[in-house]
């Protein structure tokens, strides 16, 4: 199969040459080049009041082999819930579950309607160019669910003629990656392929803390193997300046198998679990005078068996999810501007852990307007309204403030308010047996202030700092609970959660003759605690969430000095609580990574290069476990080697 997708994929690119022979919380900016002509307008930011992060270009490029688990545990204060490599990860947003946290692809939710969460582990980001983080109630401008928040994945257009960049990666326990990047363009028609091979036998050693006191015996990890391989489709068509037409079809294969936790028995190959997916969309942006349309239609069929062999289990899942979405902006004046759009998401599930087949009908529209009431003062309103099925749900309004301190517009003030809601996922509607239809939806409130400032002294020196306190208040928590009478578990609405806390952030770039210096720094303060006694015996009552850190930091210092790179990040992760009554935790850790690299340009060819780069993980050999008897591999290291044509 592997070898059918690369010929494929060679042959494709082939016929398109005969045929035709961009970071840290940023601005929004809507900008299309055409033929040498550029079309910019400066835009009023819909999210007022906000905290929303971007993922610079350096970060992503030093990552291209990276799962987006691995690029988020280590550069934003989301914390991932990860059982290693290869591994299931979910993340969560200040405190809030795994399936309060929406994946948007290009405008499209790619969560399992099943489960409500997105498996991380499974997004390469080498199929990722632009990815935006959305804090609390910024989700609201793009669908509801995001309690905590969500995160939003962008394809981007390549505009040169012709681009071919090629990525070998070895690393540690056998791993291999190979990445291939080619884009062909005309004017008006751009063609973007990139393909993708991963496979890692993942058997890494580590100190087995359920065996002897002191010194506890080194085990080899077996039965953790992964593969990925995946193919990502981009065509882009610009008939005139004001229209853009663009296609993206993404083709992936996941496999691996499920180590046993080390309290368990180790039984060779017991689980397994195999995913392919394929997701599909087609957009169309239409600028006109003072409006922009942008409309897309979707679709995403997901196949997932997960078996188990001694407890018998074979369980096939399919989904198919069918999106339409249509967003228009128009611009009143310099100062105002209305955003309005509809979604329909339509999910059906065939799965053997379902009495028959299900389906869902989410209708979502939303309205808002932006507007600078002085030079210094902006504000931006949001109302949102739901139908899912036949249940029309409440409105979902949110309130966003900046103000100006300063009249450079160094200082800024901000302040957000807003409800949201979460609708039960399927598994918690009709998982059988367990499955409860009555559950209601978990409700949210929640509201921000910060304070964000910025210097820079021409090119030489900048600064950008922000800190947020967050507040979010969520009643009928979902939580699945033992029956007492048929003694399976099914899910009630039975918890009431407080979570607040402060996040701080820091940018700094600093650029002495030929070198430049950055350094960008984030800490987290997260308290999630519960509210609601389960029963009169339940004592978790102003207990901190299980898995949940209270306090967590990452820091990343980067030189550069001409075509060489030295990297040091290191991430704080502070304990977790195992069990409700916070009486058990998994004890905190801080892990260093190490990257140095350096590109060849190669002479009289302007834009090919070749560079090396070597990344060390866990520098200094960490013994930890992230999650409960799931052991993480010591220091570990991989080397990669890229070479890239460009010729615009």
């Amino acid at each position: 199969m592997k070898y059918r997708l690369i010929y494929v994929f060679i042959l494709f690119n082939f016929q398109l040459l005969l045929m035709i022979q961009e970071g840290y919380c940023q601005k929004l900016k809507d900008t299309i080049t055409i033929n040498g002509i550029t079309v910019s307008e400066k835009r009023l930011n819909p999210l007022l009041g906000l905290k929303t992060c971007s993922i610079d270009s350096l970060t992503l490029e030093k990552n291209t082999g990276a799962s987006l688990s691995d690029l988020l545990s280590s550069h934003t204060s989301v914390f991932m819930k990860t059982y290693g490599q290869g591994g299931l990860a979910t993340a969560s947003f200040r405190g809030t579950s795994a399936s309060h946290t929406p994946v948007l692809w290009n405008d499209v939710a790619i969560n399992s309607p099943m489960l409500s969460q997105m498996d991380f582990s499974m997004l390469p980001v080498f199929f990722m160019d632009d990815i935006k983080l959305m804090y609390g109630g910024s989700s609201l401008i793009n669908n509801s669910g995001g309690l905590g928040g969500s995160i939003n994945i962008e394809n981007k257009s390549s505009k040169e003629k012709l681009n071919i960049s090629y990525i070998q990666q070895i690393g540690s326990f056998s791993t291999y990656g190979s990445y291939l990047d080619v884009g062909v363009g005309s004017g008006k028609f751009h063609s973007r392929s990139r393909l993708m091979f991963l496979t890692s036998a993942n058997d890494f050693s580590y100190k087995n803390n359920t065996v002897g006191n002191d010194e506890y015996p080194v085990e080899i990890r077996k039965d953790a193997a992964y593969k990925q391989y995946g193919w990502l489709q981009e065509f882009y068509f610009q008939p005139k300046v004001t229209d853009e037409l663009g296609v993206k079809l993404w083709f992936q294969k996941n496999e691996r198998d499920i180590p046993q936790p080390l309290v368990v028995l180790p039984i060779d190959q017991n689980e397994q679990q195999k995913n392919s997916v394929f997701r599909g969309t087609a957009n169309w942006k239409h600028y006109q005078g003072k409006g922009k349309l942008e409309t897309s239609i979707a679709y995403i069929y997901d196949f997932l068996n997960y078996s188990n062999k001694i407890a018998f289990i074979n369980s096939d899942n399919r989904t198919h999810t069918f999106a339409v979405n249509v967003k228009y902006r128009y611009k009143f004046s310099e100062k105002t501007t209305l955003n309005t759009g509809i979604t329909n998401d339509y999910y059906r599930i065939n799965s053997n852990n379902y009495m028959d087949i299900k389906t869902r009908n989410q209708l979502s529209a939303f309205v808002g307007a932006t507007s600078e009431i002085t030079p210094r003062l902006a504000v931006n309103a949001v109302v949102r309204k739901e139908v899912s099925d036949k249940d029309f749900q409440p409105f979902l309004p949110s309130l966003g403030i900046d103000y100006h301190l300063l009249k450079d517009n160094s200082l800024l003030l901000k302040a957000h308010i807003s409800k949201n809601y979460h609708l039960p996922s399927l598994n918690d509607l009709y998982w059988s047996p367990g499955g409860n239809p009555e559950l209601k939806p978990e409700d949210g409130f929640s509201t921000e202030g910060g304070v964000a400032y910025e210097f820079k002294k021409k090119s030489l020196f900048s600064l950008i700092t922000e800190v947020t306190y967050f507040y979010t208040h969520i009643t009928d928590w979902i939580l699945w609970q033992p029956d007492p009478v048929f003694r399976y578990w099914t899910p009630l609405n039975l918890k009431e959660v407080n979570t607040q806390g402060l996040e701080c952030n820091a940018n700094l770039v600093y650029q002495l003759k030929t070198m430049v210096f950055r350094l960008n720094a984030m800490y987290s303060y997260t308290s999630a605690r519960n509210l609601k006694p389960i029963n009169q015996n339940d004592n978790t009552t102003d207990k901190q969430l299980i898995y949940t850190p209270v306090h967590s930091y990452n820091a990343s210092l980067r030189a550069e000095w001409k075509t060489y790179f030295l990297s040091v990040a290191s991430h704080f992760t502070g304990k977790r609580f195992t069990n409700t009554s916070n009486t058990r935790y998994m004890p905190a850790y801080q892990l260093t990574d190490l990257s140095l690299g350096m590109t060849f340009p190669f002479k009289n060819m302007n834009h090919n290069s070749f560079s090396v780069q070597l990344n060390v993980n866990n520098l200094f050999d960490i013994d930890y476990q992230a999650i409960a008897w799931q052991p993480m591999p010591g220091r570990n290291m991989e080397i990669q080697l890229k070479y890239n044509f460009k010729n615009k």
